[in-house]
């Protein structure tokens, strides 16, 4: 009976102490229920946003005819000597060109700042940078020569290519490409984001710094 009398004061004189104790700080507060850890998944998402790379949301197609002429290279005299006859008509000869190209237009997304993506558990905000032409394609077989009459050298051709290029860009610019890939390319990241396993995205364009 003593023994048990004892060992009930000791139980109580322990947890008495232990009481103080915490009541003074002396003991490290604990929990029996430990807290879920949540890691921060913000510097995954901006590694595969990035991989991403270039995300081309507009493309633009076009076929066209550039037509060049220029003074023959023989001249009247030669070719009245020639025909036996002599014409005062200048001969000119002439070459026309059809080209099928495509801009392509849309997000750099390595070009994200780090800063402007924000995860919050299935949310996405992000600032996007500002959309561009990626890049004026018209491949090798994309040109065909449709008339060639008189002389025309390598670099003539290659000229009427360059042309056709530099117009293919113009008119893409003037469609105002670049801001329709901007509006179609947030609705299209957004469902890609979504796919993704977010349920909410927010989207918003660099300011523009002109």
């Amino acid at each position: 009976m003593k023994t048990i009398l004892r060992t009930v004061i000791l139980v109580i004189i322990l947890a008495g102490g232990f009481y103080l104790a915490r009541q003074f700080g002396l003991l490290p507060k604990f929990s029996l229920f430990r807290k879920e850890v949540k890691i921060d998944k913000t510097a995954n998402v901006i590694e595969e946003i990035k991989k991403i790379g270039e995300f081309t949301s507009v493309c633009y197609y076009e076929e066209m005819v550039i037509t060049k002429s220029k003074r023959s290279d023989f001249n009247d005299s030669r070719i009245g000597r020639f025909s036996n006859k002599v014409s005062n008509e200048e001969v000119m000869d002439e070459i026309v060109l059809i080209a099928y190209g495509k801009v392509r237009a849309g997000y750099d997304l390595s070009k994200v700042d780090v800063n402007k993506i924000h995860v919050n558990g299935d949310t996405l905000n992000m600032e996007l940078p500002r959309a561009e032409i990626f890049d004026i394609i018209i491949n090798p077989s994309g040109y065909e020569v449709y008339v060639e009459k008189g002389s025309w050298k390598h670099e003539h051709v290659t000229e009427l290519q360059s042309e056709a290029k530099h117009n293919l860009e113009k008119n893409a610019l003037d469609y105002d490409l670049v801001k329709k890939a901007e509006t179609t390319g947030i609705a299209k990241l957004q469902n890609l984001f979504k796919s993704l396993g977010f349920s909410q995205v927010y989207l918003t364009i660099q300011p523009s710094t002109n």
